[in-house]
């Protein structure tokens, strides 16, 4: 981390900020059924489908509500909104203490996901965007690694909380636990660089560079394309069906350690090692391929997710036939599993700029999630209707190799348009 006149950046402590809301909120929300399943079924005598329903009302609640969140973060001031939001999220997860039904969950659900709105996948790139000038693909990728290792932390204590004190005591501690991590951090860290009197991190290094080609920079780099300019662009257009492919492609890794347990009839802690194989991956992913797009280039980050997928699912398809290969090939697609938290923000700001980013960027995220997680349910279906997941992890390979040819098409397009505006 670099200093300035022997003083810490603070978009530095505006990474830690994003960072304690992986760590609290975000980490505890992530663990909002997983373990909780059995326990409060079995508790009120409801179905699954009845209870897990909170999942798709927190989804489609969350991407209702991006486009909303985008202006509210970027016209009012943004500590205040993401704090409220934090107090809300904390607060749907410690009333799902006190239901007696199903369907009283739901409200839960819809707390915490017009909350995650504010405070998730579209607000966390937007404010270190806001922060950084350069380095952001590495940040963002640090920051999502540790919002991987705190899923880890709260799938191992949510169950120990569980055994120890029952499911609606655990709920309160996970509650706890998030409020103290990432409340505080949020409203008194979280600021614009205008609200400080800052300039971005890295803004000061190019200064030579922006007077030398002031135009250009200050247009086709801060500028960017308008919400309606993009609408009217094509390769627009093809850097979004990519995000929306990596979306839905993201969540055959989901199923891995219920491939372990179902089709390789492998036993529940096996497939729990292949889950953490996966997670382990992830982090890893998440930091190298931040990095990968800061040194290389967004193109270097699309052959990254293609690759590993690639070879990753290759492997799994090996393990039908030796199931002890399913472990380095989950940990080989775990390492491409980052590509829609981390890959595509990066692929949409290198499209559209940083002017407007932050509006299109939340549009962009209203179809990922309605469309990526609505259809989550479907790749189960592979081995409802085969027996098998052969077919989900075929098609999570062409969806991963499509997203990457589209998308550098979608790149093309967009560099020629600007050789054309800029000469």
């Amino acid at each position: 981390m670099e200093r300035k006149s022997g003083r810490l950046h603070y978009a530095w402590k505006i990474m830690v900020a994003c960072m304690c809301i992986k760590m609290g909120s975000a980490g505890a929300l992530t663990v909002a059924m997983g373990n909780f399943v059995t326990p409060v079924v079995q508790e009120l005598n409801c179905e699954v489908s009845s209870l897990t329903m909170f999942v798709s009302i927190q989804a489609m609640s969350m991407a209702l509500m991006y486009t909303v969140a985008s202006k509210m973060l970027m016209t009012k001031k943004i500590g205040r909104v993401m704090g409220i939001a934090s107090v809300a999220e904390v607060a749907g997860l410690a009333l799902m203490s006190t239901y007696h039904s199903p369907y009283m969950f739901y409200l839960s659900g819809l707390i915490t996901g017009v909350s995650q709105a504010f405070t998730g996948f579209v607000a966390i790139p937007t404010v270190l965007n806001m922060w950084f000038k350069k380095k952001v693909g590495t940040v963002l990728g640090m920051v999502i690694a540790v919002g991987s290792v705190a899923g880890i932390f709260y799938n191992m204590l949510s169950a120990k909380l569980i055994v120890a004190f029952g499911w609606r005591a655990a709920y309160m501690i996970l509650a706890l636990i998030a409020a103290v991590v990432t409340i505080p951090a949020v409203f008194l860290i979280i600021k614009t660089p205008k609200e400080l009197g800052l300039s971005p991190y890295g803004e000061e290094d190019d200064a030579v560079e922006i007077k030398q080609t002031e135009k250009r920079v200050s247009v086709e780099t801060e500028n960017g394309l308008t919400l309606k300019q993009a609408f009217h662009s094509g390769f627009f257009y093809l850097a979004w069906v990519a995000c929306i492919l990596i979306s839905y492609a993201s969540g055959v890794s989901g199923y891995t350690a219920t491939y372990t347990t179902m089709e390789l009839e492998q036993s529940i802690v096996f497939g729990s090692v292949a889950g953490i194989c996966v997670n382990i991956g992830t982090i890893i992913s998440s930091i190298v391929l931040g990095r990968l797009n800061d040194k290389l280039g967004v193109r270097a980050g699309l052959m990254w997710g293609a690759g590993s997928a690639l070879i990753g699912y290759s492997i799994m398809l090996l393990s039908r036939a030796i199931p002890v290969l399913v472990l380095p090939g989950a940990f080989i697609v775990g390492l491409g599993a980052s590509m829609y938290a981390v890959q595509c923000p990066l692929l949409a700001k290198k499209i559209v700029g940083g002017g407007h980013y932050s509006q299109i960027w939340s549009w962009m995220m209203m179809a990922n999630s309605l469309i990526g997680g609505g259809l989550y349910s479907s790749i189960g279906m592979f081995y409802d209707k085969f027996g098998s997941y052969k077919g989900s992890f075929i098609m999570a390979i062409v969806l991963y190799v499509g997203a990457m040819l589209i998308g550098m098409a979608a790149l093309s397009g967009s560099e020629r348009n600007k050789r054309r505006e800029f000469g």
